[in-house]
């Protein structure tokens, strides 16, 4: 072998030898960063699957109390939203000393508390329902892009859906009484969007963490 064809060699073996290192620092952040997304919808889809389940309260609790508990450690910062629900689902069956607690805990007059406007949490535009409109939150943001909650529009910061246009959620979703900024207001909590159903824009409003619509009951059809 000349020593040109050695040196040429041993050049192509050093690189092949120095691609695993970069290699396995990039793979490990992004197996990091999957991981943690998978176990979120995990989580998310676990914590769902629970509360459509027809068990009696105490148990339905200490079914979700530890999958809430580390899916707002690990994912309520980026998931507000299904943060609320389960937040209100945990409200709606606390524990038996709390429950008795909150039972006999005085109540201003004619100001509902907030346990009584969680648990009266009910779906949007069911039968009877009062509520003619409410805010969801059409996408969030999340790893520096949009993950929107609908079908039915390419939505994006800069092309929100116009007034008429019907949309099907993805996941389940609060229905707020106003847009939020920040931290949830649970004293806005107004009632849930379950998933597959259809809502229709009225409005929208934009966001840094969240894009807004104000939406009416629709029918999918």
């Amino acid at each position: 072998m000349t020593p040109d064809h050695l040196v040429r060699l041993l050049q192509m073996t050093g690189a092949a030898l120095a691609i695993p290192a970069a290699a396995a620092g990039t793979f490990a952040a992004y197996q990091s960063y999957f991981s943690t997304d998978v176990t979120c919808q995990k989580l998310r889809n676990d914590i769902v699957g629970v509360l459509e389940r027809n068990v009696a309260a105490e148990t339905k609790r200490s079914l979700l109390k530890k999958e809430v508990t580390e899916f707002d450690k690990l994912c309520g910062e980026a998931d507000p939203d299904a943060r609320a629900i389960f937040q209100a689902a945990m409200s709606e069956h606390p524990a038996g000393g709390a429950h008795a607690a909150a039972a006999t805990a005085p109540v201003p007059t004619g100001a509902p508390s907030p346990r009584a406007q969680i648990a009266a949490l009910g779906v949007f535009g069911a039968p009877g329902s009062k509520d003619h409109y409410g805010w969801v939150a059409l996408a969030r943001r999340q790893s520096g892009s949009w993950e929107a909650h609908f079908t039915g529009y390419a939505i994006s910061d800069t092309s929100l859906p116009p007034s008429g246009t019907i949309l099907s959620a993805k996941i389940m979703l609060p229905v707020w009484s106003e847009p939020q900024a920040g931290a949830n207001d649970q004293s806005k909590l107004q009632s849930r969007l379950p998933s597959g159903a259809c809502v229709r824009v009225v409005s929208t409003r934009g966001g840094s963490g969240r894009l807004w619509a104000e939406v009416a009951p629709a029918s999918c059809s």
